[in-house]
């Protein structure tokens, strides 16, 4: 939290993605005086005043001036309009933060142009404390920015730094890779109740097993590979199952189903 001693964060936007970063910054020691955010919708601003008792507006200015710190936290279809009502109020001295999908560091530069921008590319999953993130710095930002967001989102999950040519994959990868595991979850229950399991009983299996399958492949340091082939023994039933994906070409249509997300990212691009 060094970084952020002694700053005022705002937040553009205090849907979830903004109230987990305020439950994130708070559980570091983040005094709630050093927080404010607002929101276009009242009820969202009853709830966090509620929740979180931070101050609260719906007035975009207001937070940015009282702010070191500016995280747009709102939807790509209202970033134009946010922005441009914010840019009179921004200068050098602030640090924006956009985490809108789509939204490049050019067009965010073009529009703030002075103004220190990173970029940040986090998923659903932070709304758990359990999010990854991938930031890139604009040409005004410099280490000690670097280090702030690194601190805000490093509150809420993991978060790594990577070149802007880099987020149309690692939006395919990590900001849409929650949805493939909801998927793949919702697939298998099925084919468990399929089996005659009862619901609870096939939920908590997948669940369970889902969730220690990946510490293991964490902790482990072994490779994905590796570990199928301890699990799938010769002529036994991983092995039978294993053989329908890969006659299905399961893999493939994995690589297929990534390729057309960062098609479609790199097409929704505002530059």
């Amino acid at each position: 939290m060094s970084a952020l001693r002694g700053r005022r964060i705002g937040l553009i936007g205090a849907g979830k993605m903004g109230q987990a970063l305020i439950k994130g910054l708070l559980a570091q020691g983040m005094s709630p005086k050093r927080l404010s955010a607002s929101d276009a919708s009242a009820a969202i601003r009853r709830t966090v005043t509620s929740r979180f008792r931070i101050s609260v507006s719906e007035e975009n200015r207001a937070i940015a001036r009282r702010s070191d710190i500016v995280i747009l936290a709102v939807k790509p279809q209202q970033f134009a309009e946010v922005v441009g009502g914010l840019a009179p109020v921004l200068s050098r001295d602030h640090l924006v933060i956009s985490i809108a999908a789509g939204i490049t560091l050019r067009w965010l530069q073009r529009r703030l142009p002075g103004v220190p921008v990173v970029r940040v590319m986090p998923n659903l999953p932070a709304t758990v404390g359990c999010g990854f993130a991938a930031m890139t710095l604009g040409r005004a930002a410099r280490p000690a920015h670097r280090k702030i967001a690194q601190a805000i989102f490093g509150g809420v999950g993991e978060v790594i730094e990577l070149p802007e040519r880099h987020f149309d994959a690692i939006t395919a990868v990590s900001g849409s890779g929650p949805a493939y595991v909801f998927f793949l979850v919702r697939a298998w229950e099925q084919a468990a109740k399929s089996l005659g399991l009862p619901s609870a009983v096939a939920r908590r299996a997948i669940l369970v097993t889902l969730a220690g399958g990946l510490v293991l492949l964490d902790e482990s340091g072994v490779s994905a590979e590796e570990l199928i082939a301890r699990v799938a023994s010769k002529g036994g039933t991983t092995e039978a199952a294993l053989k329908v994906l890969a006659q299905r070409h399961v893999a493939a249509h994995v690589g297929e189903a990534l390729r057309a997300a960062a098609r479609r990212s790199r097409q929704l691009a505002w530059s």
